[in-house]
């Protein structure tokens, strides 16, 4: 499974196209329309993209999935729920969490 090289960044609650060709380069910036999964399993890998950089990526790597993206998708403590359709989810309290963790989740 070929995918590309990520590095973290901060949550911040601005979903932001995170798109680079260099580790070196900056970030696309632009708002980011898709969430994407590269792995839902430990170590789960995400990642957000603009349009312009789904395509780009959907015709040179393989993804587990993705889904469009929101405000939540860029939320500190947001896990990725696993449903059709998939979405991001922030718990409320650690109930929540708790019930997220146990149903598979992966947090971004």
């Amino acid at each position: 499974m070929i995918t590309p090289g990520t590095t973290p960044t901060p949550r911040i609650g601005e979903p932001r196209c995170g798109s680079r060709n260099t580790a070196s380069e900056p970030a696309c910036g632009q708002p980011a329309t898709w969430h994407i999964a590269w792995r839902l399993t430990p170590p789960a890998n995400f990642s957000l993209a603009c349009d312009d950089h789904m395509t780009e990526s959907q015709a040179k790597f393989v993804y587990a999935d993705r889904h469009r993206a929101e405000v939540a998708c860029d939320m500190p403590g947001t896990g990725w729920l696993i449903e059709q359709p998939s979405r991001c989810v922030v718990p409320a309290d650690e109930t929540d969490r708790a019930y997220l963790a146990a149903s598979e989740v992966a947090t971004p």
